[in-house]
């Protein structure tokens, strides 16, 4: 009897244990994949809101209205139609066509499902349209018209701005664009292809070239202490394996210290460094750096960046420390990576929602800044960025200099062809050295040619544009 009472008391502590631990698993999958489940077809709720609900409006950290509902219940967007088509990707659409933006990811806020219940009890009593959640992003509606100007004609890729202390997008542009009011009345978007609505900032996923020795130079650092204090040599060819790396534009950049060959961006010296230290290393430190992370952020999507798990060949592992082989990134992980050197060490959460109000404007939620974590030493950090400056200030990033601050940066020239018949995506990462103005910065021009001359000049104007905004709190 007492041997049956004990396995009936073990069944139930068990079954106690098996519920908490479902339920444990079901809160924290709610709470994390709450906004994708909101937006899948499959949410029947979602549907039915969708028919009776007046969606919330959608405003830029100044209040700039983004999109809001008309009185016939149709989706209108800004009225500048510069500003409509440079945030196209990220406030999105009525029809849902760029999958990533607000308008979809955050449907559910929109179209009040997280409403409380004394909001809705008081449009019933009201007799008012049930209405939404407002939101009110974090990014700069003008600074990314500007950006969307600027950028080079007929040229496709994006900019990322964030600030590198709490993590707020500033601006996310990505070309090319499209007219989210068109669609609502049926016409053209003004992409014919449909690329248009590819937020090319979040699911771009692009081999990052030099600006990947930000990552090759932290391993180095870590697991090959002398690297600092060594001469190298760089005839402009040499080979590993089977193989062999050649600098871009067949430079010949002869002896040079591990600083001048990140200023120059020498291609021999961080194939070398790659292996040396190993495939471990490298792979290890750019997983600590969110390669090869499923990114699952509350605000958005943010596609995965990856580096092979394993790089047996030599030949591979040497283009991989240059910032070739098998590697993929997206412009704002390339800005996140960008903004842990610039605070620290500490990489940013990515924040693109700064506050949610309820109904007759009060704040239901007001997000906070924070970590994604520790991916450098704080030692390590500074140490990058005083070899990020002097990329601007000696080497191939001049073009991104700005009078009157410290600008700190890497340029990129990423070869997307195995025999170079198509021009090199153009890359350039940075950030202002300056408290009072915290901004990283990451662009790409797809075929956009060297770095330094496409990417550069960009950002430059870019920053200093975020600067004169003077964009805090």
């Amino acid at each position: 009897m007492k041997r049956m009472r004990r396995a009936i008391r073990a069944v139930t502590w068990l079954l106690v244990a098996s519920f908490l631990g479902l339920g444990g698993w079901l809160g924290y999958t709610v709470y994390s994949q709450g906004a994708r489940w909101a937006t899948s077809q499959m949410n029947s709720r979602l549907n039915v809101a969708k028919k009776t609900n007046a969606m919330g409006d959608i405003t830029d950290r100044n209040g700039l209205l983004l999109a809001t509902t008309a009185d016939d219940r149709t989706r209108k967007y800004s009225n500048d139609p510069n500003i409509r088509r440079a945030v196209s990707q990220t406030v999105g659409d009525a029809m849902g066509m760029s999958g990533t933006g607000v308008e979809t990811f955050q449907a559910g806020t929109l179209l009040g499902l997280s409403g409380s219940i004394i909001d809705r009890t008081w449009q019933v009593l009201t007799g008012s349209q049930v209405k939404g959640d407002n939101i009110r992003l974090t990014i700069d509606a003008e600074l990314a018209a500007y950006i969307s100007g600027q950028f080079p004609s007929k040229k496709q890729g994006a900019v990322v701005v964030m600030n590198y202390r709490t993590g707020e997008i500033l601006a996310m542009v990505s070309k090319p664009d499209y007219d989210p009011d068109k669609l609502t009345t049926r016409q053209s978007g003004g992409d014919e292809s449909g690329s248009g609505y590819l937020n090319r900032a979040l699911q771009g996923q692009y081999p990052p070239g030099s600006t990947f020795k930000i990552v090759t130079l932290a391993a180095a650092l870590d697991y090959l202490p002398s690297a600092v204090d060594r001469t190298y040599l760089c005839t402009g060819l040499k080979e590993f394996g089977n193989g062999k790396v050649t600098c871009y534009g067949n430079a010949v950049h002869g002896e040079l210290s591990l600083l001048q060959a990140f200023e120059k961006s020498c291609n021999i010296t961080f194939a070398s460094l790659a292996v040396e230290m190993g495939s471990k290393a490298l792979i290890q430190t750019a997983e600590k750096m969110g390669f090869n992370v499923n990114f699952n952020f509350r605000d958005l999507v943010l596609y995965e960046s990856s580096i092979p798990e394993q790089i047996p060949d030599v030949s591979e592992l040497a283009w991989t420390g240059v910032g070739q082989g098998k590697l993929l990134v997206t412009p704002l992980h390339m800005a996140m990576i960008t903004s842990a050197v610039a605070n620290g060490g500490v990489m940013p959460s990515p924040l693109l929602i700064k506050q949610v109000t309820g109904v007759g404007g009060l704040p239901r939620l007001r997000t906070q800044s924070g970590a994604y974590g520790r991916v450098m030493s704080e030692g390590t950090a500074q140490f990058i960025g005083r070899y990020m400056q002097k990329v601007v200030t000696d080497g191939t990033a001049g073009k991104a200099a700005i009078k009157g601050y410290t600008v700190c940066g890497k340029t990129g020239s990423a070869e997307t062809s195995d025999d170079k018949s198509v021009p090199t995506d153009a890359w350039f990462v940075g950030y202002l050295d300056d408290p009072a103005h915290p901004y990283a910065v990451a662009v790409v021009v797809e075929k956009g040619g060297a770095g330094g001359d496409t990417a550069a000049p960009l950002a430059a104007k870019v920053l200093k544009k975020a600067a004169s905004r003077n964009i805090t709190g």
